[in-house]
């Protein structure tokens, strides 16, 4: 199988808003160790109305066959591989880096647990034309399974004196919008170049709240493409619900509210973290509640 990709030139001058269409996009999927998830991905996008300019396929030092499996089936997906598994923002940025200089004007990030439907490339493109102050835009996402129940609303809101973050379910206003998930979001390169790629410090998880804050604050508005669907497996690569999630989660909100929390963050760590060791103990699962510690722990030290 395969795409008819183009790949973007650089032009003499920039496109204006209203001519943008998919040539001007590049796919990025992030792939560990899932070539199954990854190789459907894939397929949903070649399945899609009108296919993107370019597709990457970014390799996180996968201990299976995935490389190969995927370089077999997508012969035209440009296929890197990192050296170590060097978590989701950090393993991207290289190749987003690349694009950055490509001539691309719009990178959509996607989970390689998420098939995209039909016309959600072109519902993407067409909030792009109507919002030339966008620079991330989200899109609809949904359970994997019918009747496809909403998962998220494209992103959410961020408590930062508790410590949390709460994902919309119902249209909102975009100024309500302080995040845009990173299971699918298409970021304006322009905005990239000024705002900084992903933040390494992150493995996993609030790495793409820490970027849609930032862009925001170079005056980017993030925005939801209402009509671009994409149906999204919950945790594919850590498990719904494990003591490997809860430790990445609580180090990244550490580091996280750290960073953008008031009082040095200190209020939204201690009510956050101890909010969620409660939850596990009163549900008896101790080895949860050593997660979210170890995490904490190792939030604060790093």
């Amino acid at each position: 199988m395969t795409f008819e990709t183009r790949k973007a030139a650089v032009s003499p001058r920039p496109k204006q808003h209203a001519e943008w269409t998919a040539d001007d996009v590049a796919v990025v999927v992030l792939n560990f160790n899932g070539a199954d998830d990854t190789l459907a991905c894939l397929e949903s996008l070649a399945a899609l109305q009108t296919v993107p300019g370019a597709v990457y396929v970014v390799d996180n030092a996968s201990e299976d066959d995935s490389v190969k499996r995927i370089r077999q089936a997508f012969p035209s997906a440009s296929v890197s591989v990192n050296a170590t598994n060097l978590g989701f923002g950090a393993g991207l940025n290289p190749v987003l880096e690349t694009l950055l200089d490509s001539g691309c004007e719009w990178i959509w990030l996607l989970n390689n647990d998420t098939r995209i439907e039909s016309g959600t490339l072109e519902a993407l493109l067409a909030t792009a034309r109507a919002h030339p102050d966008a620079g991330a835009i989200g899109a609809r996402i949904v359970d994997m399974n019918p009747p496809h129940a909403i998962q998220t609303w494209g992103g959410g809101r961020i408590g930062r004196w508790r410590g949390h973050s709460r994902h919309f379910t119902t249209p909102v206003p975009d100024e309500r919008l302080d995040y845009l998930t990173g299971a699918s979001m298409m970021l304006r390169t322009k905005a990239l170049r000024k705002s900084g790629l992903f933040d390494p410090r992150y493995f996993l998880y609030w790495e793409d709240a820490d970027l849609c804050l930032r862009l925001r604050a170079d005056g980017w508005k993030l925005t939801v493409a209402p009509d671009a669907v994409v149906r999204h497996r919950l945790s594919g690569s850590t498990g719904e619900a494990s003591p490997r999630k809860d430790a990445l989660i609580n180090a990244s909100a550490v580091k996280f509210f750290r960073k953008h929390g008031p009082v040095g963050g200190w209020p939204a760590i201690i009510i956050g973290v101890t909010g969620r060791l409660i939850r596990r103990l009163l549900r008896g699962d101790l080895e949860a509640a050593r997660a979210v510690w170890r995490g904490a722990v190792s939030g604060l030290r790093k």
